[in-house]
């Protein structure tokens, strides 16, 4: 319902801007706590919104286990959920686009070859190959997919600080409103009408057009904001919306695509008006990985 969406919509926006402010407030109490510099494994920024990431990655993982499963995949959600835990976990690895080290990248790429052979030697245990392929599979998934993007998310805010990570994710979300509210306006014509019959190329164009003026106007807001150690320009900020206007969506049908496997409307219903967790956090997911390179 349209009106449910209104008010859970403000709702996790108000929580996303109070979690990003209450995290960088306690991270510096931390800091100051101590011997003014950075505590090892929990530098600035980053203590509630990695706890946070923690406990959405599992969740997501589960909803995407839950459409697997009803698809005819033999995939268990308490594997999903831990791989996706540990993607979330490469938070610790990375840094700076720029300055992100071959260690680092070993180091994260590790884990997937770790859950490989785990799950190899449970399956050898359990001594059946029946649904070995898509048990594994089902586990790199939920590392990668329902994982790995809240690591990137929470390195841009490392990298950049509290308000590029606000703005960003803020964007993306502006892209969301604007390809709604212009195909519900203008929308003619079908997208993709076999995978999702609802979303139209005016809607697409609305979003993308949307997140590149959201982009340019938080980089002009930026050289205001004492948050921002380095202002974007807006040109680049731009860019950067009209990138997360195109890869949104292609997340949006990524997620389209697994409901329509599974034969359901909603990935979950924990949030009313808008489904599970999948559903609001889609077009996060794929943008998760640009804005990182784009902006940290």
């Amino acid at each position: 319902m349209l009106w449910q969406r209104l008010i859970t919509g403000p709702l996790l926006i108000l929580m996303l801007i109070g979690l990003v402010w209450l995290d960088e407030t306690a991270s510096t109490t931390m800091v100051q706590a101590g011997d003014g510099g950075e505590i090892p494994f929990a530098p600035r920024g980053t203590v509630l919104l990695a706890m946070c990431a923690l406990v959405v990655a599992p969740l997501l993982a589960r909803e995407i286990a839950g459409m697997l499963s009803r698809a005819g995949s033999a995939v268990h959600e308490w594997p999903c959920m831990l791989a996706a835990m540990l993607g979330a976990c490469s938070m610790w690895f990375l840094g700076s686009a720029e300055t992100v080290s071959a260690k680092s990248a070993g180091a994260m790429l590790a884990v997937p070859v770790a859950l490989i052979t785990l799950m190899a030697f449970a399956l050898m245990q359990r001594r059946s190959a029946a649904g070995a392929s898509s048990t594994v599979a089902g586990v790199l998934l939920s590392w990668a997919y329902a994982g790995l993007p809240w690591a990137f998310w929470i390195a841009l805010d490392r990298a950049e600080g509290p308000a590029v990570l606000a703005g960003a994710i803020l964007t993306v979300k502006s892209t969301d409103i604007g390809a709604y509210f212009t195909g519900m306006a203008i929308g003619r014509t079908k997208l993709i009408p076999w995978l999702s019959p609802g979303k139209t190329r005016e809607g697409f164009v609305g979003g993308l057009v949307m997140g590149a003026g959201t982009g340019a106007l938080f980089a002009w807001w930026s050289g205001d904001c004492s948050w921002v150690a380095t202002p974007i320009d807006p040109v680049r900020g731009a860019i950067t919306g009209a990138i997360f206007g195109i890869l949104g969506p292609i997340g949006d049908l990524a997620e389209s695509l697994l409901k329509r496997e599974a034969r359901v409307k909603d990935s979950g219903h924990l949030l009313p008006g808008m489904g599970g967790v999948h559903d609001v956090a889609d077009s996060l997911l794929l943008t998760a990985p640009a804005a990182w390179l784009l902006l940290a």
